[in-house]
């Protein structure tokens, strides 16, 4: 509405304008031909004073109209110096807020620095105290064979009145002893309530600092440190909003697997993970960076211990993944007797599928949190070994890719298993191909 009133005060300007031009032009025509004369002057210098007139006419006319319609004009002409004076206060008070806020910074890092020192002294004085105990719970000890040594004395007295001179000093340098090692005991257990109250003041002190920051200790635990939330695989090198939309799908597809635990949930947003602007941000960076075609395992890793709910904080993982065995290619094989026994056939095929393990972690699969890439089921396993005893003499057991296997998958129903009996040439001649 505002650019439609401003074009129809231009239009009305340049109308009056026109309008005014067109009537001193009228007016110095018609005093040309009849030779009027202004203030005694020429006819041809009256018609330019009448021209001069009209455009000065059509200035002020513009400029009164102007000033009249908009105030911000008139303020801005005639208070200039109060705007600016206006201007120069508010960078003043821009200038004190960001000091202000610099100091805030300042004093929450040197907050910080003190809070992560006394957790420090904590933990020192937390190893002070199981070392106290552990040389009160010795010289317990050594107090018990004390006793047992005072009583072995007292039964040889009864025995042996003859020597009662002899052991009743023993006796008595034992009894020394022992008020000694109580001495030291008492001394020990001051010391340990001394520790046990520094204790109690700095965890209070750091309870304070930690504004708000609750420790659930013995609470059952959702997720341990390190502890995979979520993983799934992108495509890298695809244009920058084709990435971003893929990583919004994960984190909303990590999000729903993680609200399915107890965990803390913000009721407005619905997301159930504390993840840092930086850390997304950054994820995006390297996806969108890397060549075309290729392919990134993200995972959603825990950053601390998440007890029930508590926020779950979680940081990225983000490892290239690659075809690490081809369809077909032989991962490993071994040499079995069929002549052992269940129980020795099952240890060598545990040792062979150990060996699968190690091998595929070796060329790049990412093991689990236990250190595993995958397992085959029982049925599948017990029915390979009855494969194994039904045969004769050696049998070479070889273990194939079934399909292509990449870095993110788990070695299970993509693995082939093939028996072949050797004669006695063929399993002289194998044994090198075991570990291969």
């Amino acid at each position: 509405m505002e650019i439609i009133n401003a074009f129809v005060i231009i239009g009305a300007v340049v109308i009056l304008s026109g309008l005014i031009a067109y009537i001193g032009d009228r007016i110095g025509m018609k005093m040309g031909k009849k030779r009027v004369s202004l203030f005694g002057l020429r006819p041809r210098y009256s018609s330019i004073i009448i021209t001069i007139v009209t455009g000065i006419l059509i200035a002020v006319l513009s400029v009164t109209i102007l000033l009249a319609v908009y105030s911000e004009l008139r303020q801005a002409l005639f208070n200039i110096n109060d705007v600016l004076t206006r201007l120069e206060y508010l960078n003043e008070e821009l200038e004190n807020r960001d000091q202000e806020l610099a100091e805030r910074d300042q004093e929450l890092e040197a907050r910080d620095q003190e809070l992560s020192s006394l957790q420090q002294e904590i933990e020192a004085r937390e190893e002070e105290i199981t070392e106290k105990e552990a040389e009160i719970e010795a010289r317990e000890e050594e107090i018990a064979k004390r006793d047992q040594e005072i009583a072995e004395v007292e039964s040889e007295l009864e025995e042996l009145t003859q020597n009662r001179d002899q052991l009743q000093g023993r006796v008595d340098d034992l009894s020394a002893q022992r008020e000694e090692l109580e001495s030291q005991v008492s001394e020990l257990e001051n010391q340990i309530a001394e520790l046990e109250a520094d204790y109690d003041e700095l965890r209070e002190v750091a309870n304070q600092l930690q504004a708000g920051v609750i420790y659930y200790m013995g609470e059952d635990m959702v997720y341990q440190k390190g502890d995979i939330v979520y993983s799934d695989t992108l495509e890298g090198g695809r244009s920058e909003q084709e990435t971003i939309s893929a990583l919004n799908r994960y984190l909303q597809a990590a999000n729903q697997v993680a609200r399915e635990k107890e965990i803390e949930v913000n009721e407005e947003t619905g997301m159930a993970l504390r993840l840092q602007t930086e850390d997304i941000l950054n994820a995006a960076r390297i996806i969108y960076n890397m060549e075309p075609g290729s392919r990134v395992i993200v995972s959603l890793v825990a950053r601390v211990n998440v007890p029930k709910n508590d926020w779950l904080y979680a940081n990225f993982q983000l490892y290239e993944d690659f075809k690490v065995f081809e369809q077909g290619q032989l991962i490993s094989s071994r040499e079995i007797s069929a002549e052992q026994s269940s129980d020795e056939i099952e240890t060598e095929l545990e040792a062979l599928l150990q060996d699968i393990n190690e091998k595929a972690i070796n060329q790049g699969l990412l093991p689990d949190n236990s250190g595993q890439v995958g397992s085959i089921n029982f049925s599948q396993f017990y029915d390979l070994v009855n494969k194994v005893r039904s045969a004769s003499g050696r049998v070479k057991v070889s273990i194939y890719a079934d399909t292509d296997i990449w870095r993110e998958d788990r070695l299970s129903d993509n693995l082939k298993f093939e028996l072949e009996e050797l004669t006695a040439q063929e399993a002289g001649s194998g044994e090198e191909d075991n570990n291969e």
